[in-house]
């Protein structure tokens, strides 16, 4: 009996599959027609005389619609594989309005352009290039300009001491008054004092700018764009330097507000309403001799948050995920843990929950703490584990298991998962999304080119995926239009075009910690968003 499930192909002619245990296939013309051709896997690649040959003296005036017929059908299938594969890719289900398909055209216009312009040469193509090589041509790239614009939703995988554009830094902070700096166990520091005393080492900032290349060294010290690096673990000590280079000047109050104010205000102006933050508990400090405690860090980050909401009306907000490095005993964490979780119930609606921070080469693994884990999560604390952040296999990426059993509500980065398929399997039914952010496995090192970045091929199944910018600031970056980019034009297909973007603006939203009535008020006002940006796009862009 034929099923209508067997059928590949129906147009004048049908194809019906077969089983791959019998090397037969069967074909029928005509609807009418019938004809069986025992021991061809495939009838496209089998020559004309091998064809007639099989077909009995009774059906051979059948035969040159039949060899017509076979590249007809080879075309046939060939279109139905292109279309189911177009059809599993993330946001290729999506139905487009008459609106959304006209500037769907508008995208693909530029996409193809800058696509066949790489077919052609290869070295025009920045999307593949490195990162601190491409930046000043990707923003000329009229696909970036459009994802700037488009209202890409939340940003979830952001570090609070990594999201701030290093020329604000300098510019803003480093010019303010009694700013010092010092060379500790060779890392350069920047801190706040209070006026008219010494504090050997430290020398205030002006005292350094006697030299006029100052700024300029200053900016290699807070990024990594200006060095080149032979390995993985040479980017990051360098990685880490950084951070202990600002720490301690973030860490003085007034700066700490101006820089989360900076912080929301470049998510903001790349069209981001809602972000969650990867950070640790900052000691706070005046000159005044003051010292803030944990609560009062939270209060003041809360009510910096709150500012900002109310002169942006179209901000959603921000929730906090705590962080602890991956190196501390099982105590250290125990204690750690513990107190976040009694932080939690005093700070419910800001703090998001746990992950560790630090390289994970380096770190413990989680199977190394899960007892620690393992019981707090029974206070309903929620993990973003950063896990699989390697090219290793059989060794690092195995946090990737204890991500998914200890139900990570996301996992960071994730880059090792599409080897292990019963993970891909487990992460897809407990839904559990990946944060993608490809300029930071790029800058790491874990990639070259994104072209064959591994999540590709999740993407390629729908896997649950967000796409995040890590630490723009390292690499000269702002906001997370960057990595958008990066992901659009390298990782999907030719024709994968607005559906895809606004998939993953869905994405952000739906994969965030948001409450039920929070997600709704962030979804009314991307939609309202949405819409301006189709009728911008269409006013701004005429194609002939």
């Amino acid at each position: 009996m034929l099923l209508h499930d067997d059928v590949i192909h129906c147009h004048d002619y049908l194809l019906v599959k077969y089983p791959t245990n019998r090397r037969t296939l069967h074909y029928i013309g005509k609807v009418e027609s019938c004809i069986r051709f025992p021991d061809l896997q495939d009838i496209s690649t089998v020559s004309r005389e091998d064809i007639v040959s099989k077909i009995p003296k009774q059906h051979q005036e059948l035969q040159g619609s039949i060899i017509a017929t076979s590249m007809k059908v080879h075309c046939s299938i060939r279109d139905e594989i292109i279309k189911q594969e177009n059809g599993s890719f993330s946001g290729g289900k999506l139905e487009l309005t008459v609106k959304e398909e006209s500037v769907n055209n508008i995208i693909l216009s530029y996409k193809h352009k800058e696509l066949d312009d790489g077919y052609k040469n290869s070295s025009s193509f920045s999307a593949s290039k490195h990162f601190f090589d491409a930046r000043s041509k990707i923003e000329e790239s009229h696909v970036f300009k459009i994802i700037q614009q488009l209202p890409k939703g939340a940003s979830l995988h952001t570090h609070v001491l990594a999201g701030v554009s290093i020329d604000f830094i300098v510019e803003k902070f480093t010019y303010m008054d009694n700013i010092y700096g010092g060379f500790f166990n060779g890392v350069f520091k920047l801190k706040f004092f209070k006026p008219g005393e010494q504090y050997h080492p430290w020398k205030l900032l002006k005292d350094y700018r006697k030299d006029a290349n100052f700024d300029d060294w200053l900016k290699t010290q807070l990024s990594l764009v200006y060095d080149t690096y032979d390995s993985v673990d040479d980017i990051w000590a360098k990685f880490k330097k950084t951070f202990s280079t600002m720490y301690d000047m973030i860490c003085y109050k007034p700066v700490f507000e101006m820089y989360i104010e900076q912080f929301l205000n470049e998510l903001y102006k790349d069209n981001v309403v809602y972000t969650e933050v990867k950070g640790t508990f900052m000691p706070l400090y005046d000159l005044n001799g003051t010292k803030f405690d944990t609560k009062d860090f939270f209060r003041i980050f809360i009510n910096t948050v709150e500012k900002f909401k109310k002169s942006h009306t179209n901000f959603v907000g921000l929730k906090y995920i705590h962080s602890i490095y991956r190196g501390v005993n099982n105590n250290v964490l125990k204690d750690g843990l513990d107190a976040l979780i009694e932080l939690k119930k005093e700070f419910p609606d800001f703090i998001a929950g746990f992950d560790f921070v630090g390289y994970e080469e380096e770190g413990h693994s989680l199977h190394h703490y899960r007892k620690e884990l393992l019981n707090a999560s029974k206070f309903d604390l929620k993990f973003f584990f950063h896990a699989g952040e390697t090219n290793w296999f059989g060794h690092t990426d195995l946090n990737l298991i204890d991500a998914m059993l200890m139900n990570s509500t996301r996992i960071g980065h994730g880059f090792a998962l599409p080897k292990h398929p019963e993970l891909i399997k487990m992460g897809i039914t407990k839904n559990i999304p990946l944060e993608l952010c490809p300029i930071s496995n790029q800058v790491l090192k874990l990639i070259e080119d994104p072209r064959n970045h591994p999540l590709t091929s999740l993407l390629a199944i729908n896997y649950p995926i967000v796409i995040c910018n890590d630490d723009p600031a390292l690499w000269n970056a702002t906001g997370v239009s960057y990595d958008w980019y990066v992901v659009f034009m390298t990782m999907t297909p030719k024709n994968a075009g607005l559906g895809f973007l606004k998939q993953m603006a869905l994405n952000s939203l739906q994969f965030s910690v948001l409450s039920n009535l929070e997600r709704s008020e962030a979804f009314n006002v991307w939609e309202r968003q949405w819409d301006r940006f189709l009728d911008n796009i269409l006013a701004n862009h005429n194609l002939v």
